[in-house]
């Protein structure tokens, strides 16, 4: 007899890494001026952030860099026309998760002259041994309910013949979410750092692994 379940693992666990995702911008006339001020921006945000907080230049990666003509439409000619360039980088800072390491860094790029914006997102460091937790757990369950049916028709719960899953999508990525503008980062905005210090938790991560199971019993 063969018996055909869906085995569910469903598990809780608490973020463990910070996910800055920072986008430097400067627009200016000249392919050449938003060059060297997009530049010296990245490099003052390097000096006052990184270094000041015991991190390194490498531990900042770069996803994306790009200069660009920017253009606008003009009512009167109906005709889009050059208005300057922009400089667009986003770059990415991973670390262990540590709420007053996280406060010191956003206080630190509130007094830059220029602060880029930031997005940031708390994940799980060790994925695959959540994902393995996951697996272990939605396998006793399609086992449970196998042998719950092998039961109900008088059989013998023999073996498991075949497990397929579908591939895991799912980010592990906490529901909680910090930008630079619900922050309201301005200069010297200590209440919020303290907040955050004080108070601030990241929402737990609820993740989930299906197993479909193939199962013989006699």
């Amino acid at each position: 007899m063969e018996i055909r379940v869906q085995g569910t693992g469903k598990g809780t666990f608490v973020p463990d890494e910070v996910n800055f995702t920072i986008y430097f911008k400067t627009k200016g006339n000249s392919y050449e001026e938003v060059l060297q001020e997009g530049i010296y921006h990245v490099e003052r945000f390097i000096e006052e952030v990184l270094y000041q907080n015991d991190l390194k230049k490498e531990d900042m990666k770069t996803r994306n860099f790009v200069i660009k003509e920017e253009q606008k439409y003009n009512e009167e000619t109906r005709q889009y026309e050059k208005d300057g360039y922009s400089f667009h980088q986003t770059a990415s800072l991973v670390f262990d998760y540590n709420k007053e390491m996280m406060a010191h860094l956003l206080d630190s790029i509130s007094k830059l002259e220029n602060p880029p914006m930031c997005n940031i997102h708390f994940s799980i460091k060790n994925k695959e041994a959540c994902r393995r937790n996951l697996i272990v757990k939605a396998y006793e369950d399609a086992s449970k309910q196998a042998a719950a049916i092998a039961l109900a028709s008088f059989k013998t719960l023999k073996s498991c013949q075949k497990v397929d899953f579908t591939p895991f999508t799912t980010d592990y990525i906490s529901p909680t979410m910090l930008t630079s503008d619900n922050m309201y980062m301005t200069k010297g905005n200590h209440d919020m750092i303290q907040a955050i210090e004080n108070t601030f938790t990241p929402e737990d991560i609820v993740l989930t692994e299906t197993l479909y199971c193939l199962w013989i019993a006699e």
